[in-house]
């Protein structure tokens, strides 16, 4: 497809939000006259000059609030003097009225930049979707769904940018030329792989039944040999090969498979797999493989899971694509059958090298990994090989492999995609339905003729260039779902803020609590404009928690809000090689496995919290745990069995909610054994909703100095702190950083309790400190009393409030909601949100129910 064409019918239309700017009222507060005098007398000492304290100058002879950066030091400036923490206790104070005329100055200025900058006050910039988001409306407009298989097509566009709080900062998702070839090749293909335009591909079916191979000697083992004929394809070169290795027959004839360990030595060897070899087909449409199968798990162990990949079977060019992991938990007398769908045109895996050799290898096997430790027992001299542990069995009693060109013809996919131009013979008028009824999906939202004539003309332009009437329609399709009516959350704005329509209003909502597009019923109300109703409003926001669509908003706002994506992203050791038979692919497969449930115990617990309406203060303070059998292992708790995430009494030391859980204490850790600092900022930010700032480019982490400075390390802890922060000149940030640092003394880095010196059971655990003070002066003894701190209901005596959990995530979430940072024009909107949950007794659903009833979410 030609972009430039594509582009030329498209255009980028103008569709940014209208600026405005209000006249300057008579105030009575002037910079010059009434501000400037507080700041040179109160601040300027440590704010002015070449290096001013916090990289935060305030002697300029005029302010700026025009610029979002500028904005935001004022807005940091303000937040200060509010809490009491500017001018620092050493220096003249403001009194009450002097601190009014400098805070109503910056509230009044802010709100003025932001108009001028935004056309309203508070208002939600248009945002483009984030990648993850594009690639799930390009999925759910094309029917791009196949079982047991994710595409991951997000991983084809550009990295988003990096907010540090929000995933779908709108200011910061704008869109750049080089996006644009990366948008529009990931468009055609999926576009290409949704329309069919080809001769229909051979059918074939294998159907390999084990009782039908024969035993034979492979590898170290016994395992099962044999060719299948296709059920659908008469040539006789079209014999699939199949091999079992480590086949262990059942009473029913179907195979045992043990776990795919690879070569533990001393004649132990686990390489069971099924390999299915078929002669190489066209590799277009959706290859599909159906396997019956059970399992067999022993008490203590864990289910197997069932790995299915795509090979290539060349020695020196070897290639092998996981498709599918599917963990079998039903027993082996009670076989299903398992459906994995292979979008051949939409996976990344080198057909050519499969053409070269004339075959196309699919593999199954056993990828289970130990739930705890595994060490090797020592083995005396000349003494038999016997592996000590009885291991879950995967039973496989048929596999199905089905081509592409069988079924019907023109495929599933394809049909849908066309299906509003079934039966309308006219190729321009099927074409004009088809065309917009995608537009209509893609751009979410009701679509007029006039809006999609150009889309039309260019279809006739391509049958008119020789191309069938259904390939035709693939570049106007192209052209659809990378326009901006596509990219953007498109919102018509006035000179000032005004109600959204029923469709945007319809659209904020569905990319807030779904991801992606919104539903037939949804829409429905949308265009009826019934959604306006406040209680139309709340009675589908219910219904959208309810729906398992919502699984999108709560993973990925938990994740972002506790940057859980570090325990795979950050070098963070487990040590599972020594405890994992010292074989570094098992434990490394361990690893992944246990980094991928610390990741999701948070996330799951609070899609408790929201499902049951729950307070959100049980979200740093509860009585239960919610695990599977992995994070079971891992905390040492018994009888709980099976992957799934239940509810569990909580231990002692577990009973502070995300506060206590080790993938949270991981996250803020990093890997670094000696974390305090890195877990003060964490909090701080996480916990509190202070961003500390970022820290001058000369400053070395502590474990970095303590090898420098030798004399360091001998020093306890909270010394090591003192003195790394007085060397680096950083008291201002880590006065407020350093006494949160120690709240989880107790934990190391990978979230579990310190242990005892190695060989000394009997030894009394050490006594911990874990005592310091919020930013605002209170003081807490451990973590039980700094969690109780953050969960007070209502302002106490000598708080500010700001430190309050439930007012910390009521920011957070609606920032979220809004897709854009908060500031000072946000804080009435916040105080009501926060009067409002302390009504309704903190409830979840109550909270996110009043944002989105807001003005501000329900107007742009």
């Amino acid at each position: 497809m030609n972009n430039g064409s594509a582009w030329h019918v498209v255009g980028w239309v103008a569709v940014l939000a209208t600026s405005a700017s209000l006249a300057p009222a008579d105030d009575a507060v002037t910079f010059d006259r009434d501000v400037r005098p507080l700041l040179t007398r109160h601040c300027v000492k440590c704010h002015g000059g070449e290096d001013p304290a916090g990289s935060m100058r305030l002697d300029a002879s005029e302010a700026s609030f025009a610029d979002a950066k500028a904005r935001e030091g004022w807005e940091k400036v303000y937040s200060q003097l509010v809490r009491g923490e500017m001018p620092p206790p050493e220096m003249p104070r403001l009194n009450p009225d002097e601190l009014e005329v400098v805070t109503s100055w910056i509230r009044r200025e802010s709100e003025r930049g932001l108009i001028a900058e935004r056309g309203g006050a508070g208002r939600t910039v248009m945002r483009r979707l984030t990648r993850v988001e594009y690639a799930r409306l390009l999925e759910d407009v094309l029917g791009l769904h196949f079982k047991n298989v994710r595409l991951n097509l997000h991983e084809r566009l550009p990295i988003d940018p990096q907010s540090p709080e929000l995933v779908n900062d709108g200011e910061l998702l704008n869109f750049q030329n080089l996006h644009l070839k990366s948008y529009v090749d990931l468009a055609e293909r999926v576009v290409a792989a949704a329309i069919t335009d080809e001769p229909r591909p051979e059918p074939f079916t294998y159907r390999i039944d084990p009782r039908s191979l024969e035993p034979t000697k492979l590898g170290n083992g016994e395992g099962l040999r044999g060719q299948v004929a296709p059920n659908e394809h008469a040539g006789k070169s079209w014999l699939a090969s199949v091999s079992v290795v480590s086949a262990e027959r059942t009473d029913a004839g179907g195979v045992r498979m043990p776990p795919r360990y690879d070569s533990f030595g001393g004649g132990i060897s686990h390489n069971a797999a099924w390999n299915i070899s078929v002669p190489f087909f066209r590799p277009t449409g959706v290859l599909r493989i159906r396997i019956r199968a059970g399992a067999i798990i022993p008490p203590g162990e864990g289910a197997p899971v069932m790995r299915v990949s795509l090979n290539n079977e060349r020695v020196n060019e070897k290639f092998i694509l996981d498709v599918a992991s599917i963990t079998v938990a039903n027993a082996a007398d009670e076989l299903r059958d398992y459906e994995i769908e292979v979008p051949l045109e939409l996976v990344d895996f080198p057909y050519i090298l499969c053409e070269r050799s004339g075959q196309m290898l699919v593999q199954i096997g056993n990828e289970y990994v130990p739930l705890g430790d595994r060490i090797m027992p020592p083995r005396e001299k000349g003494a038999a090989n016997v592996w000590p542990w009885e291991e879950p069995r995967l039973v496989i009693d048929e596999v199905v492999i089905t081509g592409p060109g069988s079924g019907q013809w023109p495929p599933e996919l394809h049909r849908a995609v066309t299906a509003a131009g079934e039966n309308i013979a006219d190729d321009e008028l099927r074409a004009t339905a088809i065309l917009r009824d995608v537009a209509a999906k893609a751009w979410r939202r009701p679509v007029t003729a006039d809006e999609i004539g150009p889309f039309v003309a260019l279809y006739k332009q391509r049958l008119a260039d020789g191309q069938s009437r259904d390939g035709g329609l693939r570049e106007p399709l192209v052209a659809i779902l990378v326009s901006p009516q596509a990219l953007y959350l498109v919102e018509h704005k006035a000179a000032r803020p005004a109600a959204l329509s029923g469709m945007e209003l319809a659209n904020r909502m569905s990319f807030f609590l779904w991801g992606g597009r919104p539903d037939g019923e949804l829409s429905g109300l949308g265009i009826s404009g019934k959604l306006r109703d406040p209680a139309v409003l709340a009675s589908q926001v219910e219904r959208m928690l309810d729906d398992s669509r919502s699984e999108v908003f709560i993973t990925e706002f938990v994740t972002r809000l506790l940057a859980l994506e570090r325990l795979e992203h950050d070098p963070i050791n487990f040590d599972l090689h020594v405890r994992t038979f010292s074989k570094k692919p098992v434990a490394e497969v361990r690893e992944r496995r246990l980094e991928h449930d610390l990741t999701l115990e948070p996330v799951r617990y609070f899609g408790h919290v929201l499902r049951n309406n729950r307070p959100v203060h049980e979200l740093i303070g509860s009585d239960y745990l919610i695990v599977n059998d992995r994070l079971a292992k891992y905390y040492g708790l018994a009888e709980v069995e099976g992957g799934e995430f239940r509810v569990v009494p909580a231990p002692e030391d577990r009973r502070r909610g995300w506060l206590t859980m080790a993938g949270v204490v991981a996250a803020a850790s990093r890997g670094n054994k000696e974390a305090t600092i890195l877990r003060g900022v964490y909090l701080l930010d996480r916990f509190l909703g202070e961003h500390p700032g970022v820290p001058p480019g000369n400053v070395e982490p502590l474990e970095a100095q303590a090898k420098v400075e030798k004399k360091l390390k001998s020093l306890p802890l909270r010394e090591q702190v003192a003195l790394h922060t007085a060397v680096n000149t950083c008291a201002l940030c880590h006065r407020k950083i350093d006494p949160l640092g120690f709240v989880w003394a107790e934990f190391d880095h990978l979230g579990k309790k310190a242990a005892r010196p190695a060989g000394k059971p009997d030894t009394p655990a050490p006594v911990v400190d874990c005592s310091g003070k919020l930013p605002d002066g209170r003081a807490f003894a451990d973590l039980a009393e700094f969690a109780e701190l953050l969960n007070a209901r209502k302002e106490s005596a000598g708080s500010t409030g700001r430190y309050r959990f439930g007012e910390v995530l009521i920011r957070r979430l609606t920032a979220y909601a809004l897709s854009r940072p908060l500031n000072l024009a946000d804080d009435k909107l916040i105080s009501s949100l926060v009067q409002r949950a302390e009504s309704d007794g903190w409830r979840l659903r109550e909270i996110i129910k009043a944002i989105i009833g807001s003005e501000s979410f329900t107007s742009g």
